[in-house]
């Protein structure tokens, strides 16, 4: 079993959804959700990088968290089954 696949099996939080979107959707600062992200990060679902800036800094990169591939293959899954049951309920 894959660590996407045993993440899936448990339901998470709506909260932990809500982050992986907002990472999707934006560069987070890391500081920001210091322990969902390493959570995120333990699960394989996001991973800390260097924020790419157009100008050079003296001061070294923000670190962001961005999606893996198994956390964008979370959100897809999730965002299908959310389909499935809409489309179920208006049925």
């Amino acid at each position: 079993m894959t660590q996407l696949q045993s993440t899936t099996t448990v339901q998470l939080h709506a909260s932990i959804w809500q982050v992986l979107e907002l990472v999707r959707l934006r560069q987070t600062p890391w500081h920001k959700k210091q322990a969902v992200f390493d959570k995120l990060q333990s699960l394989g679902l996001i991973e800390a990088i260097p924020q790419r800036t157009l100008t050079p800094s003296p001061h070294p990169a923000l670190m962001i968290a961005a999606l893996t591939d198994d956390g964008r293959r979370a959100l897809e899954m999730r965002a299908d089954q959310q389909a499935a049951i809409g489309r179920f309920l208006s049925a």
